[in-house]
């Protein structure tokens, strides 16, 4: 069991550390046009991954962990034709991305390619996690996200000619296709054909949509007040304004995956078993525990991120991200607030108030949208950043009202 955590984080980092490298080689060789373009592209995907997974995979891992093997079968390959059916309807709605702008028409074939490609890698991982594969699934993840990264770099160094989003995108395709062969590769051995003599449950699909649609619903709440800022910023002041606000975010954003991947994901499992089975001392010596370590985790995390800002930009040499540097402070807070928001989120998890969680995060996103619309064409960047964090803050301080009140 060591050996495999201290796998599963060799991976983890390794996919980050790529993240990081990418980051740099974009905003050192590319043009501030070309970052708001990689940004809107990455968050597009990302937002279009839920409605083409619906979140189903909530209501079908559940399924999947109460039957043996041989029952499994049929579910998985269920979920394989509900996925197809959202495809059907889903693909073709999308192209209001580009009918309204967001995106330009040039870039409408890689974005389905990729969009299809992380889609498929995503729920093969996802698989592979319900099916106790956990380090299989972080490889996974590092072909989809991380390992193609280095090649591309690479070769932009020595081919000067090839820099640009295009090298990228394929690169990045590239690695989505191998990931998903691998884990193709690790399922195939099961037995399937027990599962053709089966037919289609549709009833069960049918379920699982109702199932999932709350809970779809409210991760795209959540997903709209972390990247509703990015269309707000392309709509008033353009991809060059995008990129360098993607810079920063995407750093400020290391406080979060860092203290969720090394604290939380660690810790919430317990948490949540301790209090449902009635361990109440054992419950909050776990929060405390969770607690301390999200605030001391955003605490160092935070001065470093600010001690090193400096020699990156230095780095990457560039003007225009060190004219825009104040707003990098403004993210760092909102990156730290969101964080801190999973002390009071776990509080209301472990006593099923979903629907409180639901309220915190819907009212956060019409506090965003509102802020956006007024601060980001009066003071872009700025505007965008002040935005966001004004919803953090009311994310957090409802969750947290709410969690002193039903404390028990």
């Amino acid at each position: 069991m060591f050996r495999t955590s201290i796998a599963n984080l060799i991976l983890r980092g390794l996919t980050l550390i790529s993240k990081f490298v990418l980051l740099l080689f974009i905003a050192r060789f590319l043009s501030l046009e070309e970052m708001g373009v990689w940004g809107l592209m990455n968050v597009t995907i990302a937002l279009s991954l839920y409605f083409l997974g619906l979140d189903f995979y909530v209501f079908n891992t559940r399924e999947i962990l109460a039957l043996s093997e041989t029952e499994r079968l049929p579910l998985i390959r269920d979920q394989l034709v509900f996925h197809g059916l959202t495809y059907v309807v889903v693909l073709p709605l999308l192209l209001v991305v580009f009918l309204a702008g967001l995106i330009s028409w040039q870039y409408v074939g890689w974005f389905y390619l990729l969009l299809v490609l992380e889609h498929l890698s995503q729920e093969s991982a996802r698989l592979l996690i319900t099916l106790a594969r956990p380090t299989l699934a972080n490889l996974v993840l590092f072909l989809r996200s991380g390992a193609w990264v280095y090649a591309v770099v690479t070769s932009a160094f020595f081919l000067e000619d090839l820099r640009g989003l295009p090298l990228i995108w394929s690169g990045w395709a590239v690695g989505v296709i191998i990931s998903i062969g691998v884990a193709a590769h690790a399922i195939r051995r099961l037995p399937w054909q027990e599962s053709r003599r089966i037919s289609i449950n549709w009833a069960w699909m049918r379920k699982g949509f109702k199932v999932s649609l709350p809970f779809l619903f409210a991760t795209m709440s959540f997903v709209g007040i972390q990247y509703a800022d990015r269309y707000f910023l392309q709509h008033f002041w353009g991809e060059a304004m995008v990129g360098i606000y993607t810079f920063y975010a995407s750093i400020a954003n290391i406080i979060h995956i860092f203290v969720f991947t090394g604290i939380i994901m660690i810790l919430h499992p317990r948490l949540i078993s301790a209090y449902q089975q009635g361990r109440r001392e054992e419950y909050r010596a776990l929060m405390k525990k969770m607690s301390l370590g999200i605030v001391g985790g955003i605490v160092v995390l935070a001065s470093l991120a600010l001690a090193l800002i400096k020699p990156v930009l230095q780095l990457v040499g560039k003007q225009m991200y060190i004219d825009y540097r104040s707003v990098f402070v403004i993210m760092l807070i909102t990156a730290s607030l969101l964080t801190l928001s999973y002390i009071p989120h776990y509080s209301l998890f472990v006593r099923h108030l979903d629907k409180e969680i639901v309220i915190s995060v819907i009212a956060a996103l019409v506090v965003a949208l509102i802020a956006n619309t007024v601060l980001v064409p009066a003071y872009e960047l700025k505007g965008a950043a002040f935005a966001t964090l004004s919803a953090m803050i009311t994310m957090l301080l409802i969750k947290s009202m709410i969690a002193l009140k039903r404390k028990s």
